[in-house]
């Protein structure tokens, strides 16, 4: 739904005056004419006055003191943006994040109806950043996009890897450590990188992918699901590498032929969360998502949702960091209009 905006216009007409010469008026009939034209004019102004102040609040301009504030609107539906589906997989797993997200909030915000809606990465935003009344549950935190839409934080994932077919680990450019040096790769033209468009892969990679050479071999999709067509045309040889999570390689069956290799340089850990549109109606269904995570029972229900995608390694070496960000998504988060 696209929003226009709005406004009233007023045309002034302008007053019937005598054919005299007002300075020849005397002074009590001189007065009583400004007086009279005064009395015209002021429901004009008011309505200009009016009309001006509800533009300067709807650019978001600094409420008058005192005045009351916008009522927000009540939630009764919420339509989810996913594209992270596995077909070969069934019950809440085919939908991944966003299927256990809206099991768990039909239980907790009784009266609200969750609908999910398949789109790619680039659609999502695109229609979050338009306004529209959709959410999306496993959004990259960003400061760009905070511009445009409400977060709260309910993953904290290792940064993604390079996919990589098994056969092809050993003509990619590495350090002492085995990890990948992406400039190199998205340099080198014959090897063929497969990335989504539109999709953050957290701001270390994101920058590095921007910076790619013209020449580079990687080319840009927009696949209706989170990623799993592209890990299939690197299994087909179609493409030589892509760059996701691991737990992209469960939700597309464990493929043998796969592998994730660490990246050099690829960041912390990656926040994403839960986005929803920076508008009234976005504030308040993002508040009500927020309340029913803001407790332990909800922070642990994450918890559950991300570790079961992770290997043991990952977990051990993650162990403080996942207590600490758990800890405090237990809690109500800080919500500023």
């Amino acid at each position: 739904m696209t929003h226009y905006p709005f406004g009233a216009t007023g045309q002034q007409h302008p007053a019937t005056g005598t054919d005299s010469d007002p300075r020849m008026l005397s002074p009590v009939t001189f007065f009583s004419s400004i007086r009279l034209r005064l009395t015209a004019l002021l429901p004009i102004t008011i309505l200009l006055l009016t009309a001006t102040g509800a533009h300067a609040q709807a650019a978001g301009a600094t409420p008058v003191p005192g005045a009351a504030a916008p009522v927000a609107p009540a939630i009764t539906k919420i339509t989810w943006l996913a594209s992270d589906h596995a077909p070969q997989m069934t019950g809440s797993d085919a939908s991944g994040v966003t299927g256990r997200v809206t099991t768990y909030l039909a239980k907790q915000w009784p009266g609200v109806r969750h609908e999910i809606v398949f789109a790619n990465a680039k659609r999502s935003w695109q229609m979050i950043e338009s306004g529209e009344e959709v959410c999306r549950a496993n959004m990259v935190r960003t400061t760009e996009r905070e511009k445009f839409a409400y977060f709260i934080n309910t993953q904290l994932t290792p940064p993604p890897g390079l996919i990589v077919r098994r056969d092809r680990v050993t003509r990619l450019p590495r350090n002492a450590a085995g990890e990948v040096l992406l400039p190199k790769l998205l340099a080198d033209p014959s090897l063929r990188g497969a990335l989504i468009d539109g999709r953050s892969y957290g701001p270390a990679l994101d920058a590095q992918i921007a910076a790619r050479p013209a020449g580079s071999a990687v080319s840009l999709y927009s696949p209706k699901d989170f990623g799993a067509r592209l890990l299939q045309m690197v299994s087909l040889e179609r493409a030589d590498y892509s760059i996701d999570l691991d737990m992209a390689l469960v939700m597309a069956g464990n493929p043998a032929e796969l592998v994730a290799v660490p990246i050099q340089d690829a960041g912390d850990l990656v926040m994403a969360g839960i986005a929803c549109p920076r508008t009234p109606w976005g504030l308040a269904a993002i508040r009500g998502i927020d309340k029913a995570y803001g407790r332990p029972e909800g922070a642990a229900n994450l918890r559950q949702g991300l570790m079961r995608w992770l290997t043991p390694e990952t977990k051990a070496h993650y162990a403080a960091r996942f207590d600490a960000f758990y800890r405090e998504r237990a809690k109500p988060s800080r919500l500023d209009p």
